[in-house]
């Protein structure tokens, strides 16, 4: 598996749309190298996860082909993840020729109402499927199980995802506190090993409870002991961190510096990871 991290940031982005704090300003002056736009990753070229209102600049600067994308999971509704507008894109008249015909499209419970506005032409291209949490869906290549995030702000329904492709698993943990006790519980009594995961770590250095929505280095840390203890990874698992606010200063150097106890990758835009 082929895992392309087309943003990083949160909702905000960084340097935030709107804000003028240190951290923002000095990132407008060091340029566009440094920026980190809003969460997206893509898997192969043919799985999309999420869909935030950056989509279009990712795909160009990233030379993605959307027609070829076979897939899309959202993991919940909040805007920077669930701009689901873009996917009348796909509808007649704005997509022409396209090398997939028919889109998987995998939402939570509380999306269908949002999808069910788009038109038509937009519905007869997607084959929608409500994730439902521990069901495996199999997309293509791909075996997708939801999971249950731990997440607010009005959030329902938020998932986390299991990914498999052949014998290779992947866990996309965002957007998410720290996980529920069920969620340890079903990764360890299903004795999944995770060859690689990315983890929420969006308030870095600033403290946040394991009750929060979000994560930084310490509940990282803790998730990441509790999954060894489990079995569930191991030193030869690829482990990432990513999703960062504006708020924690996530320039690339820094959060390297500051992560180093926890033996991660820090995520940035544009990074890609094999497994």
């Amino acid at each position: 598996m082929k895992i392309q991290f087309l943003g990083t940031a949160a909702a905000e982005g960084f340097p935030g749309s709107f804000c003028n704090c240190k951290y923002c300003e000095n990132v407008r002056n060091l340029g566009e190298k440094f920026y980190r736009t809003r969460s997206q990753a893509i898997i192969d070229g043919k799985l999309l996860i999420d869909m935030p209102a950056d989509t279009y600049y990712h795909f160009l600067k990233n030379n993605i082909r959307g027609d070829m994308i076979e897939s899309v999971i959202f993991t919940h509704t909040h805007g920077d993840h669930f701009y689901y507008k873009e996917l009348e894109m796909r509808g007649a008249g704005f997509g022409k020729n396209m090398a997939v015909e028919k889109l998987n499209v995998l939402i939570p419970a509380n999306a269908v109402s949002k999808i069910e506005k788009l038109g038509d032409h937009t519905k007869d291209i997607m084959n929608v499927v409500i994730a439902e949490l521990y069901k495996t869906v199999k997309f293509g290549d791909y075996e997708i199980t939801p999971l249950k995030a731990k997440h607010g702000y009005g959030a329902i329904d938020a998932h986390i995802y299991l990914i498999k492709k052949g014998d290779k698993t992947f866990l996309y943990g965002h957007d998410t506190g720290y996980f529920f006790d069920e969620v340890f519980d079903y990764l360890k009594s299903n004795k999944v090993y995770l060859n690689g995961l990315t983890l929420d770590c969006c308030y870095a250095s600033l403290p946040i409870s394991d009750n929060g929505a979000h994560m930084g280095y310490p509940n990282v840390e803790r998730v990441l002991k509790r999954l060894e203890e489990n079995g569930n990874i191991d030193k030869n698992t690829k482990k990432v961190i990513n999703h960062f606010s504006h708020n924690v200063n996530p320039l690339q150097n820094v959060l390297e510096e500051e992560s180093k106890h926890l033996d991660c990758i820090v995520s940035y835009d544009g990074m890609i990871l094999e497994i």
